[in-house]
């Protein structure tokens, strides 16, 4: 398995360094040297994002990666935008608590990592045995437990062994969870889990932008996670900072059943065998995930606007999809790419066009029947579209 790190965390740096240049804030000190020693006391410990290896047999989507492939795609054949609506959001948000807590943040994000715990307690301690609930005041858990109901009664797969899971920056006060995390995540000595959740958690509670965890560098995630035998249960895991970065741009209405929808289309991948499929085993590790990615789009698309499925308004559901598809990405080189703008958006149009263009408008087609559609469509989806 492939190890995985958020997109937080993979813009540390940058934003660390764009950060330099902005006019820092009076930060509130949590007796940072303190703290750092608290976190430090077992000589030389250092914690490494690449250590990271989920469980055998485990397998997750959407996740993002930094691990680099081979660049076989050649990025002149295709139209990319140099930024995007959420991504800018989500970097206002974060670069607003690194220039004005930088102690904090440094601590958090690169000392004890923090922002990888909210994602792996999710991953591999959240169960459906807890009431779950999603966005920071709970405001979107009647609508996406209403699209779980609805995506698995129109898709075909069995499907009643995946949890919807939420993903809260607020379980970084938790100490229990966190230190149960880190043990999970990292070889450590003795007690020394327990040291730092105590330590994320005063610096959380002490921050005074990160509103007790409820932020997106914590949060900011939806993805797909299976295992091929284990106690870990099947899940579907949306954080609440995507969905308050969606809300924030005017999309919290079609925001939760998009993600949803794309999601569950990965959890037909893994329940249909189709990361094996030939454009799923082929190519760079960015042409073999881009595969998976667009078919989940068009997995999607066609449900939101199927008559007997989400029956949203297209128009309204393809505004969303072109800032959401924005998050994929022009990372040729990125074993986590998604496909670019354009070829998301074709991907949908597919599944819009599948779903308009059926002479019998009530009925569903089979996973299998999709995705042998797809696979049909998907090189003119990935074609060049620079020239």
């Amino acid at each position: 398995m492939k190890r995985t790190r958020l997109l937080g965390a993979s813009l540390v740096l940058a934003l660390a360094a764009a950060c330099q240049d902005q006019p820092a804030a009076p930060a509130p000190s949590i007796s940072a040297a303190d703290a750092r020693a608290r976190a430090s006391l077992a000589s030389g410990v250092q914690l490494n994002r690449g250590q990271i290896a989920l469980p055998a047999g485990a397998r997750v989507a959407d996740q993002m990666s930094v691990t680099l492939a081979g660049r076989a795609i050649n990025p002149s054949d295709y139209v990319c935008p140099a930024t995007t609506p959420v991504i800018d959001w989500y970097l206002g948000e974060v670069g607003r608590f690194a220039s004005q807590e930088p102690a904090i943040f440094e601590l958090l994000a690169v000392d004890l990592l923090a922002d990888l715990i909210p994602t792996y307690d999710a991953l591999l301690f959240e169960t459906t045995a807890t009431p779950q609930y999603f966005g920071y005041q709970g405001q979107y858990t009647k609508t996406l437990e209403k699209t779980e109901r609805e995506v698995k009664g129109f898709w075909d797969i069995a499907s009643s062994d995946i949890q919807l899971i939420g993903m809260h920056g607020t379980i970084l006060t938790n100490a229990a969870h966190v230190a149960a995390t880190y043990n999970a995540l990292f070889l450590l000595p003795p007690g020394l889990a327990d040291l730092f959740a105590a330590t994320v958690g005063d610096a959380v509670r002490q921050s005074k932008t990160l509103n007790g965890g409820n932020h997106p560098f914590f949060s900011f995630n939806a993805l797909s996670f299976t295992t091929s035998g284990g106690p870990i249960p099947d899940k579907i895991i949306v954080g609440d900072g995507v969905l308050e970065g969606y809300a924030a741009l005017g999309y919290g209405d079609v925001a939760p059943a998009a993600i949803y929808a794309h999601e569950f289309g990965h959890h037909i991948q893994f329940e249909n065998g189709y990361y094996s499929d030939p454009y799923a085993t082929a190519g760079s590790g960015a042409e073999r995930t881009r595969y998976t990615e667009l078919m989940a789009d068009a997995m999607g698309a066609y449900f939101l606007t199927h008559k007997r499925g989400g029956t949203l308004n297209r128009k309204r559901v393809e505004e969303f999809l072109q800032v959401y598809f924005q998050v994929g990405d022009c990372a040729f080189a990125n074993s986590a790419h998604h496909g670019t703008p354009n070829q998301r958006m074709a991907a949908a149009r597919l599944g819009f066009e599948i779903a308009d263009e059926a002479a019998n408008q009530g009925h569903i087609l089979s996973s299998s029947a999709f995705h042998d559609l797809f696979v049909a469509k998907y090189p003119l989806l990935i074609a060049p579209d620079a020239h």
